[in-house]
């Protein structure tokens, strides 16, 4: 009874948070507390508490390095003119009237390549949200299509960590699941990129030529600007470790920033903690970043990562999986896995943590380790983007400067999600 009750404060604490507009961060922390207050009740001794705690950080330790990083390199590569370059000879290669499409297969080629959401948010996603700026299209459509390019690779591609995760927890050959993936994926696909195009019919943005004329002028401009962005993509490719990847990037645009815009170690330094500003009509294309601009995503995945070491080591969520149990005898599977994902999602605040979690409380109810791993891939993968407060969807619009309402418009996770459930509603009713 303790657990039912210490999990309704804890959705009590976010709801709240949301409502009454409360920092996200703040709620959080109060739900740390509340597991170290259930922990204690418990009887775990403070060392073990703390343990707990110590373990979650662990578990996340790469990826908070990771997003300190890209603060750094978002801010460098303003610094340097590589996000004026691409902004400025990128806008003359995007079809207007095809633009939500274009932006949508952009990101996907790029996640499919690499197999990283944070990566391809990074390059192609910082790049389509400034070009969309400065064309000013719909940032909530804009950050809509960015958001299913990141994740049509990151769910499908043969290099995407949260792919090999699910192989690696359901025992499955990771070819044979993207290839049931493809299979699953084909009508969804049709079906983003008819929204995108329905949204791009009658749009009145237009390429703001002055800005561009100023962005011009302001840097120096030389094809070698590209590089930092290409390094990311090929490094990826290559698969080198994320980290080694996103530093040489760095270094080569801190040695750009020198070389064509004459920066001295002052302004390279302000850049990389503090991010790019400049008082002018054209900053709104190219202001931001900076390692202080992934501030708040430090700290919600800092506290929440936390949690970890108490989902794992209590009974605070095991206790409900009778339920779970029984909800698989009267429902459809999908329905079921979608459910309890997004519940998941609302309590770990990442992807990686929901997976777990997902595929721990389903895998008895399933006796084909195959369908398991594809029922979690279009659903614990997909589904933590819908919870304000999880990584998922925040992370990437946080990085591209776009707003975390456009989690509204990434069709590719609906189209998933609504998809496989309907097939699965369906074959429940047949095999019945």
């Amino acid at each position: 009874m303790l657990e039912y009750f210490i999990l309704l404060l804890f959705m009590v604490n976010l709801f709240l948070a949301i409502i009454f507009d409360i920092s996200i961060v703040l709620a959080l922390f109060a739900n740390l507390m509340l597991l170290i207050f259930y922990a204690f009740i418990k009887d775990y001794k403070l060392k073990e508490i703390f343990e707990m705690v110590y373990q979650g950080l662990l578990e996340t330790k790469t990826i908070l390095f990771v997003f300190i990083l890209i603060g750094m390199i978002t801010g460098i590569w303003r610094l340097s003119g590589t996000i004026a370059y691409i902004i400025y000879y990128g806008t003359g290669l995007i079809s207007p009237k095809f633009f939500y499409v274009g932006v949508f297969i952009f990101n996907s080629l790029i996640s499919l390549l690499t197999g990283t959401s944070l990566g391809t948010a990074s390059t192609s996603g910082i790049i389509s949200m400034s070009i969309s700026t400065a064309m000013n299209f719909n940032p909530l459509i804009s950050g809509g299509a960015i958001l299913s390019g990141c994740y049509f690779g990151d769910r499908s591609s043969p290099m995407s960590t949260s792919a090999l995760l699910v192989a690696t927890l359901t025992k499955t050959d990771l070819y044979e699941n993207l290839k049931n993936m493809f299979r699953t994926c084909v009508i969804p696909l049709i079906l983003t990129l008819i929204s995108f195009q329905i949204f791009n019919f009658g749009s009145e943005a237009e390429l703001n030529y002055d800005s561009l004329k100023s962005i011009a002028d302001m840097f120096n401009f030389n094809f070698l600007l590209i590089i930092p962005t290409l390094s990311i993509i090929l490094l990826a490719i290559l698969k080198v470790d994320i980290r080694l990847n996103l530093i040489i990037s760095i270094v080569l645009s801190i040695i750009f920033a020198v070389i064509f815009q004459d920066m001295g170690l002052g302004e390279i330094f302000r850049a990389l903690i503090f991010g790019f500003h400049i008082d002018s009509e054209i900053g709104r294309l190219i202001n931001g970043g900076g390692l202080l601009s992934m501030k708040k995503m430090l700290l919600i995945v800092g506290i929440s990562s936390g949690y970890f070491g108490f989902f794992k080591h209590t009974d605070l969520l095991m206790s409900i999986k009778k339920y779970v149990n029984k909800m698989f005898e009267i429902l459809p599977d999908m329905v079921v896995m979608s459910l309890i994902s997004l519940i998941i999602a609302a309590f770990s605040a990442n992807q990686t943590l929901t997976s777990m979690i997902t595929y721990e409380m389903a895998r008895e109810n399933y006796e084909d380790p195959y369908k398991l791993a594809l029922d979690l891939e279009n659903s614990a993968i997909m589904t933590p983007l819908y919870i304000p407060w999880n990584i998922t969807g925040r992370s990437p619009m946080e990085l591209v400067g776009g707003p975390i309402s456009a989690i509204l418009f990434s069709f590719y996770h609906h189209y998933i999600v609504l998809v496989n459930t309907i097939i699965s509603i369906r074959n429940f009713k047949k095999n019945k």
